[in-house]
């Protein structure tokens, strides 16, 4: 009875405690295991060799794009102006022609679902405003020019249009990818976002027949630093600190995440070699004996302690 009773109940009768530590003992082992660890650097040199291999095709077109953008741009004393408004204009000449073809159309796979790279963003604009701006910015990085990308507040929503901000010898100007858009002050030059802001009834006469009127640039925000709770507060409050108030504000973190196969190179090189470091690590422990035989240096041996008791001496090792 005793036996039938273990069998249908039997975590009455072991010790939990045991039963986790031989648990975790079980998986440690697995996941120690020399097959294990061959498989897993398997996978991780596989990824890191798609990883590079997307990053170096994505690199190569927006450098493409960079040398199209210099080569149609003349070298004038307004260099730096046309170089926005040329990429502005093939940002959007890109964008609009694919809209139509992809339009309404969804992509479902791995790679623009979970990734959701630019060189996406730049086939096909499925994703808007959010594309154009996309594109807009990594091409700005390409040719070395400061940006950011702007989340619009619209009807009282953040990031109901997106949009660009590259930084001039003057200051930042506003580029909207979407509309082949830009304002112009009073004096001919570039206008920011706050010109556009605070003089919006001057401004949206420069506006396309097609525009948007609920984009009356209310107000603006450069990351969500409420996306991700506890995390990204905490992030901002270290950046506060480093940098100040005023930059953490202004401060894109998609900017400099639009390389995500470049960043998921990285992240895997990281892993990588913490895993060599743990397999090096478990290598000595298993072989010193032999290592301290052939490579004295590698374990060198303690030296025997002089102490001097009264007038007897003795050795302790």
């Amino acid at each position: 009875m005793n036996s039938i009773l273990f069998f249908v109940y039997p975590y009455k009768s072991w010790p939990l405690k045991s039963f986790r530590k031989s648990f975790a003992k079980s998986v440690g082992k697995t996941f120690t295991s020399r097959y294990t660890l061959v498989f897993v650097n398997g996978f991780l040199l596989a990824s890191l060799l798609y990883f590079y291999s997307e990053d170096s095709y994505e690199k190569k077109l927006f450098e493409a794009l960079a040398s199209y953008v210099k080569d149609e741009t003349p070298r004038t004393k307004n260099n730096e102006e046309a170089l926005l408004l040329n990429s502005l204009h093939l940002t959007y000449s890109l964008g609009k022609n694919r809209a139509g073809i992809f339009a309404n159309k969804e992509i479902n796979t791995l790679k623009a679902s979970l990734i959701h790279p630019v060189t996406y963003d730049l086939m096909t604009t499925n994703g808007a405003c959010g594309s154009y701006a996309y594109i807009l910015s990594r091409l700005l990085n390409e040719l070395k020019i400061p940006n950011r990308i702007a989340q619009m507040k619209v009807d009282g929503l953040y990031g109901g249009h997106i949009l660009v901000e590259a930084k001039m010898a003057k200051g930042w100007v506003v580029l909207d990818g979407s509309y082949d858009l830009y304002f112009k002050r009073a004096n001919g030059s570039l206008a920011s976002f706050d010109d556009v802001k605070n003089n919006w009834d001057y401004y949206k006469s420069q506006v396309p027949a097609d525009y948007n009127y609920h984009y009356a640039y209310n107000d603006v925000r450069y990351t969500n630093w409420d996306k991700i709770p506890v995390v990204m507060p905490v992030i901002k409050g270290f950046l506060t600190l480093a940098v100040g108030k005023e930059i953490a504000n202004n401060f894109s973190f998609r900017t400099y995440a639009l390389r995500k196969f470049h960043i998921l190179f990285e992240a895997t090189i990281f892993i990588y070699l913490l895993i060599f470091l743990f397999i090096f690590r478990r290598y000595l422990q298993t072989n010193r004996e032999k290592l301290t035989r052939f490579l004295p240096f590698t374990f060198p041996r303690r030296k025997p302690l002089l102490v001097i008791s009264g007038n007897a001496e003795r050795k302790v090792a």
